[in-house]
């Protein structure tokens, strides 16, 4: 909230602690919902199971940390699915690892959904204290 009055700063920040718990504490608090579960529609097509690439020696360590993480702070869960994509790490700026995983084979079967995300902008319009000001 750099650009912000102070009044409004303030003012923000009892929203904030208002709302402490929607919003993430540190990069393993990314929340869930259990309002709804997301189905990815593929029609007919049958699984895809790709195979793991290779990963050097010293990267595999690596990936068992992360992974031993990610579910630790239920990001993921083990699973038998029929249906597999290899993992593909990537070289942040700082130096370290990004997880990521290479969907463009599941991306190409599955059916486009057409629903609009609104614009960040618009979701803010109600919160002038927000709004127009840099968080």
């Amino acid at each position: 909230m750099l650009n912000c009055p102070p009044e409004q700063k303030s003012s923000a920040e009892r929203l904030f602690q208002e709302f402490e718990d929607v919003f993430s504490r540190n990069s393993s608090d990314i929340g869930h919902t259990t309002v709804t579960q997301h189905r990815i529609d593929t029609a007919d097509h049958p699984p895809i199971k790709q195979h793991p690439r290779r990963l050097p020696f010293a990267k595999q360590e690596e990936v068992g940390t992360l992974l031993r993480e990610m579910q630790e702070n239920d990001i993921i869960e083990p699973s038998s699915s029929p249906w597999a994509s290899p993992i593909v790490l990537v070289r942040k700026k700082d130096g370290s690892t990004r997880f990521c995983v290479d969907y463009r084979k599941l991306n190409d079967v599955t059916k486009k959904d057409s629903y609009l995300l609104p614009r960040i902008d618009d979701t803010l319009i109600p919160f002038p204290v927000i709004n127009g000001s840099r968080l």
